[in-house]
C-alpha cells in the first residue's frame, strides 16, 4: 500500500515553531479530517505534504506518489482566462470539464466561457469549483483540501462529497462544516502544540472524548470565572458606595486588589474546552426612535389577584430592557399581554405596527411538536435546505445524530440551543427572551451575551441571572407594587441606589 510518511517534522515561521517533531502517515484509502485551532499549522502541514513548502527538519517519504493541495483561496491569476488557468494545471482537460459540468459550473454555449471569461470576473463559488475540479482531475493519488466548503452552495457541497467518496487514494482535509466531516472522515487528526493525536472515530465521538478529557479542568476554570464575575459586581457596588462615603473606601480598595490578583492567577481559558456556539443575531435596519412597545394605564388581574394597576412604560427601537421583579410579580404576564395571549381589563399593552418580533419562551418546545426533530422543525419554519439547517444547528452545538432525534428526548441544554438557533435565525428586529440562560452551559451563555451585546435591534428580557442582566441591560423595568418602574441602568446600579 502506497503512502506519504512524515517523521520528525519541524517547521517554524519568524522564530515561532508551528510543527515540532511531528510524525504522521497518510495511506491509500484513508479519509482524515484535520482539526485544530487557527494558527496551529494545518495548512502548513498539507502544503509540506504536497511539496509546496520545504520542511526545516525531519523526513518525508512518498511524495513521488503525488499529492495535490487544494487551497482555501483562489491560487490562480485573476487576469487569466478559465482556459489559461486549467491549461497551466492539466494537459488533458476532458476530465476536469466533465467535473465542472457535474458541479453545474456554467461553461457557456459551446464552452465559450472558457476562453472569454477572466478568472477575476468569476464568483467565489466558481473559483472554488475550478480549484477543486482541477485537483480532482489531476490524477494524484493523494488529495489535501483546505476548507473546501468555502463559497460553495449546498448543492455543490453534495456534489463534492460524492466526488470525494469516489476517490480511491488518500484524503486529508480541513473543514468547519460538520456535515462534510461526518460524511467523509473515518478518522480525526487533532493538531495541537505542533503534534498530531489520532482518533480512530467519528467527529461526534471525538468531541465526546475531548469533553471527557478536559471536564475537570474546564469545570475548575469556569468556577474561578464565575467567582471573578461575582467579585467584579461586588467591587462595582463598593465603588459606588465609596464615592459617597469615605468609610467604605478602604474595604473597596481591598476588594479591588483581591479581584486583580484573582484575574492575574486565572490565566487563559483551557484550549481544549468545548467549542463556543456560533450564536448570531445579525443586524437590522436602524429605526431610531421607532415605537416598539407601549404600556398605558395598564390594569390586569387574575380574578381578585391584582397584577397591574395603572402601569405605564415605553420601549423604543434599539433599547435593551430587562424586566426584574420577584416571582409572581407579573413579568411573564406582561409578556403575554404584549403578545396578545392575554387581554387587559383596562388600559393598553401593545406593540407598534409591523414589528418583526420573535420570542424565546421558558418552555423551549411551546407550540412545537416534540416528536419532530430539530432538523425537521428548522426546515419547516425557515424554508431552508437540509444542509443549511444542519450547518445552523451545528453552529449551536447540535451535531451528528442529535439533529435527527425527537426534540422531546433531548436534554434541557440541547433544547435551549435548538430554540436559540430557531429564534435567532428568523432575524427579528424585536427579540423577547423569557429566561434565555436556563439550561445553557457557560460557553453558550457567553455566546448569547456576545450576540445580544452586538445586536442593534431591540431586546426585552426576563431573567433572574444577575450577571446576564449586568452584561446586556441598559434599562430595567422593575415590576413592583403593580406598576412598572423604569430604571436607567443595570442591576448592580439599581441595587446600590435602591
Amino acid at each position: 500500500m502506497r503512502n506519504i510518511t512524515i517523521k520528525g517534522l519541524r517547521k517554524s515561521f519568524g522564530g515561532k515553531t508551528v510543527l515540532s517533531g511531528l510524525n504522521f502517515s497518510l495511506s491509500e484509502g484513508n479519509r482524515l479530517a484535520l482539526i485544530g485551532e487557527n494558527g496551529t499549522g494545518k495548512s502548513t502541514l498539507m502544503k509540506i505534504m504536497s511539496g509546496q513548502l520545504p520542511l526545516d527538519a525531519g523526513d518525508i517519504f512518498g511524495l513521488e506518489n503525488g499529492c495535490v493541495y487544494i487551497a482555501q483561496d483562489f491560487s490562480g491569476d485573476d487576469d487569466q482566462t478559465i482556459q489559461e488557468f486549467l491549461s497551466r494545471r492539466l494537459s488533458n482537460q476532458s476530465k476536469v470539464l466533465q467535473l465542472l459540468e457535474q458541479s453545474k459550473f456554467d461553461l457557456g454555449k459551446n464552452q465559450e466561457r472558457l476562453s472569454s471569461v477572466r478568472c477575476g470576473d468569476l464568483s467565489g463559488g466558481e473559483k472554488k469549483k475550478l480549484e477543486i475540479a482541477s485537483g480532482l482531475a489531476s490524477g494524484a493519488l493523494f488529495l489535501a483540501l483546505d476548507e473546501p466548503e468555502n463559497h460553495l452552495d449546498y448543492q455543490t457541497i453534495e456534489w463534492l462529497i460524492k466526488a470525494l467518496e469516489k476517490h480511491r487514494g488518500g484524503l486529508i482535509f480541513v473543514s468547519h462544516d460538520q456535515y462534510l466531516i461526518d460524511q467523509l472522515a473515518d478518522r480525526i487528526l487533532e493538531l495541537e502544540d505542533g503534534q498530531i493525536t489520532e482518533y480512530a472515530m467519528r467527529y461526534d465521538e471525538y468531541l465526546a472524548e475531548k469533553e471527557r478529557q478536559v471536564a475537570g479542568q474546564s469545570r475548575q476554570w469556569m468556577m474561578e470565572k464565575k467567582t471573578i464575575a461575582r467579585l467584579r459586581q461586588t467591587v462595582e457596588m463598593m465603588k459606588l458606595r465609596a464615592s459617597r462615603s469615605s468609610d467604605t473606601a478602604k474595604t473597596y480598595q481591598q476588594a479591588k486588589r483581591r479581584l486583580e490578583k484573582m484575574k492575574d492567577q486565572h490565566g487563559p481559558r483551557p484550549t481544549a474546552e468545548a467549542e463556543k456556539p456560533r450564536v448570531s443575531l445579525g443586524t437590522v435596519d436602524q429605526k431610531k426612535g421607532k415605537f416598539i412597545v407601549s404600556l398605558q394605564n395598564l390594569c390586569f388581574a387574575y380574578g381578585r389577584h391584582q397584577i397591574f394597576r395603572d402601569a405605564s412604560a415605553e420601549l423604543r427601537f434599539g433599547e435593551k430592557v430587562v424586566m426584574f421583579g420577584r416571582n409572581g410579580s407579573g413579568k411573564s404576564t406582561l409578556i403575554n399581554l404584549l403578545t396578545g395571549k392575554l387581554q387587559p381589563q383596562s388600559g393598553l399593552a401593545k406593540m407598534g405596527v409591523g414589528i418583526r418580533w420573535q420570542m424565546m419562551t421558558q418552555d423551549h418546545l411551546e407550540g412545537i411538536n416534540g416528536k419532530l426533530s430539530a432538523l425537521e422543525v428548522l426546515q419547516s419554519q425557515l424554508s431552508l435546505p437540509e444542509h443549511r439547517c444542519r450547518a445552523l444547528l451545528a453552529g449551536y452545538g447540535l451535531k451528528s445524530d442529535s439533529v435527527y432525534k425527537p426534540l422531546e428526548v433531548l436534554s434541557g441544554g440541547q433544547r435551549a440551543r435548538f430554540k436559540l438557533a430557531l429564534t435567532f435565525a428568523k432575524e427579528p428586529e424585536f427579540l423577547i427572551l423569557d429566561e434565555p440562560t436556563n439550561h445553557v452551559d457557560p460557553s453558550t451563555w457567553e455566546a448569547i451575551v456576545e450576540a445580544i451585546k452586538g445586536y442593534n435591534g431591540t431586546v426585552l428580557a426576563i431573567t433572574h441571572d444577575r450577571s446576564f442582566i449586568d452584561e446586556i441591560a441598559d434599562t430595567l423595568w422593575v415590576i413592583e407594587d403593580h406598576k412598572v418602574r423604569v430604571f436607567p441602568g443595570n442591576l448592580s446600579e439599581f441595587l446600590v441606589e435602591g
